[in-house]
């Protein structure tokens, strides 16, 4: 897709659900309330705004920026999460984009929740952001890892699944404790750590080759 496409909108794998009939009336969610079932098939990226999808009813009707706490994915019960557990971080960006991970492409996952319970979940897609807020910066972004878990939708960063599960047990082992690991928050640029170097031609040759320059000559660096 082109990044038009991806502004504001964005296709995302359709998925069977139901919506809480709260929404019809501008009303508050509950796991109590009636749903219809639904398909949805867009989720709309607004900064400081949760996941918003749209869907469609069984009668034809369309139904545009559903927020995420008002869908169910089965028809009844279910346990009434909060909003910030089901989603951790807000969009970061008007610029979205949503793909199936074939590597993790059906598999089921745990995923932890801000009360430090553990829930078993299947992966459904994933959401990715760019050009606004922290979607850039090394140590501010977050991936969105769209869950299905206890009936409800669940949009979870890469820290917050503790685990994907494999079936061919490439994932042998159970993670102790909380290690100290930190988040990262370098980032590089190949082109700016080697502007010491430069093309030695200044023609349009296919095999052109390096050269360095002398210390102080480079007018893109002058402290190199």
């Amino acid at each position: 897709m082109t990044s038009q496409e991806n502004y504001l909108n964005v296709n995302i794998p359709f998925f069977w659900g139901f919506l809480d009939t709260a929404f019809l009336y501008d009303r508050e969610p509950s796991a109590a309330n009636e749903r219809i079932p639904m398909e949805f098939f867009l989720y709309t990226s607004i900064p400081n705004r949760c996941g918003l999808f749209t869907g469609m009813s069984e009668w034809g009707t369309q139904h545009a920026r559903i927020p995420i706490h008002y869908i169910h994915t089965e028809p009844d019960g279910g346990i009434d999460y909060p909003l910030d557990f089901l989603q951790l971080w807000d969009s970061f960006s008007y610029h979205c984009s949503a793909l199936t991970i074939d590597y993790i492409k059906n598999r089921s996952c745990k995923v932890l929740l801000k009360d430090r319970s553990i829930i078993d979940g299947t992966y459904m897609f994933t959401l990715d952001w760019c050009n606004g807020g922290y979607s850039e910066i090394a140590a501010g972004h977050k991936t969105g890892h769209v869950i299905n878990a206890n009936g409800r939708v669940f949009i979870q960063p890469n820290n917050r699944i503790v685990r994907w599960n494999d079936g061919g047990a490439f994932t042998s082992k159970t993670l102790k404790g909380r290690p100290d690991w930190k988040v990262f928050s370098q980032e590089f640029s190949c082109e700016a750590s080697a502007s010491r170097w430069v093309a030695d031609s200044d023609d349009e040759l296919y095999w052109y080759g390096f050269k360095e320059t002398e210390k102080g000559v480079d007018d893109n660096n002058p402290s190199a």
